[in-house]
């Protein structure tokens, strides 16, 4: 492997056998190196193999960071992309990376983050949740610090934020409508959300939702037909019916969306499922 670009001591961008541009990192991986030189193997501890358009940003966002945030963000992104059904995006080694170093800081400086408006993150994205509950023990474990388990919550919405490739504050209001469609549902049904098969096939449902929402994708698949069945179901389940047009009305009011039928009647029988006693 060949030297591009030194971004310090211990980082650098390579060209590989197959002319790839990666990322290495490892304790004096790049010192007295210059374009064009050969690097040591030997001294390579992490490698980032990334798209074109996120590799050059995150080189630049770890060349002032110290090379052990590097190597624990690389392997809390492993494990999360190896536990993970999603696919997680390469943005996410930008802004995971970036949370980390800016939260350990803040954790070693004694400063608290108030979590009450993520309080909820831990039951719209259980499985999320649960890779980000590791990643905090994984930090705790590196860095020897009492980091709390709120942390997760955080890591929790990068995690997400990486599936959908939004902007975070995207994902802030994505939540938001996820809060208010859950606190909807609960107003009106007596559910139980622990352990609840049929919630996390309605949460998932309702994800996928709030991301055509937010980017105004309508959802057809087949229209005429699912207003057939949507006509029909309405009356077997009214109370849930109310419940899906309180939901309708919620977004098209704040958001300006418009729901088809399709989504209606998707809607409905996962809330039918939900809350079929």
């Amino acid at each position: 492997m060949f030297t591009k670009k030194v971004y310090n001591n211990n980082i650098v961008m390579a060209v590989d056998e197959n002319d790839n541009e990666v990322i290495l990192a490892g304790k004096g991986v790049a010192y007295g190196l210059k374009k064009g030189d050969v690097i040591d193997r030997s001294k390579v501890e992490k490698r980032f193999e990334l798209k074109k358009d996120t590799s050059p940003r995150f080189g630049e966002l770890i060349q002032d960071i110290p090379l052990d945030y590097v190597i624990i963000s690389e392997e809390i992104i492993a494990y999360i992309k190896a536990n993970s059904d999603k696919k997680i995006n390469d943005s996410i080694y930008i802004t995971l990376t970036d949370h980390i170093v800016n939260s350990i800081e803040r954790i070693k400086m004694g400063i608290d983050f108030d979590m009450t408006l993520l309080l909820n993150v831990k039951t719209l994205y259980k499985e999320e949740f649960k890779l980000a509950l590791h990643a905090v023990d994984m930090l705790r474990d590196y860095f020897k610090i009492p980091l709390s388990d709120d942390e997760a919550n955080f890591i929790t919405l990068h995690i997400v934020n990486s599936q959908f490739e939004d902007n975070m504050m995207e994902m802030y209001t994505i939540t938001s409508i996820l809060e208010k469609i859950t606190s909807i549902v609960k107003n009106r049904f007596n559910i139980d959300i622990e352990n609840n098969y049929n919630y996390d096939r309605f949460m998932t449902h309702c994800r996928f939702f709030v991301q055509r929402v937010i980017n105004q994708e309508h959802f057809e698949q087949n229209s005429a037909l699912n207003y057939t069945l949507l006509e029909a179901t309405k009356d077997q389940l009214p109370k849930q019916m109310d419940c899906v047009n309180e939901i309708v009305e919620y977004v098209e009011k704040n958001y300006g969306y418009v729901t088809s039928d399709d989504e209606k009647m998707y809607l409905l029988f996962h809330l039918g499922r939900l809350t079929d006693q």
